[in-house]
């Protein structure tokens, strides 16, 4: 009992301080409108800001490309050649890329022959130009 009339006694001589206190605990943490939750949204809106920026980049940057695929036919050569590794029929092509590169084009190869598995399963109505593109990217990645 002596113990509990100290506690009480202390709160009544420091009712202030013990309510100012009380009132920083429920406003810092255990509000749902807490600061520790105002400054997690804050960090969760500059990322958001972030990936707008960076996807408003890729968007522009995307767009410039179809512009000049559509008016180019040059541009549509280079990027056949570049990304798809196409080539003329008196061409000869050489690669050359790090292990990361040849174990993630080899993952993507997989997945396409799975995907092209499931799909030819489903409906056979798959292009020969699909297929001779997916023969020469093959035979040139292997």
């Amino acid at each position: 009992m002596g113990k509990l009339l100290t506690f009480w006694w202390y709160i009544r001589r420091y009712k202030y301080v013990v309510a100012l206190l009380i009132f920083l605990l429920i406003l810092g943490v255990l509000d749902e409108n807490s600061l520790w939750v105002r400054y997690q949204r804050r960090v969760e809106i500059s990322n958001l800001h972030r990936q707008i920026e960076k996807y408003q980049a890729q968007y522009d940057a995307e767009t410039a490309q179809l512009e000049a695929l559509e008016n180019n036919p040059a541009a549509v050569e280079r990027l056949a050649r570049e990304k798809y590794l196409m080539k003329r029929d008196n061409e000869d092509l050489f690669v050359f890329m790090d292990a990361n590169e040849y174990q993630v084009r080899n993952e993507a190869r997989t997945r396409r022959a799975a995907v092209q598995h499931v799909s030819s399963d489903n409906s056979s109505a798959t292009t020969a130009t699909d297929d001779s593109l997916t023969a020469q990217t093959d035979s040139i990645i292997e």
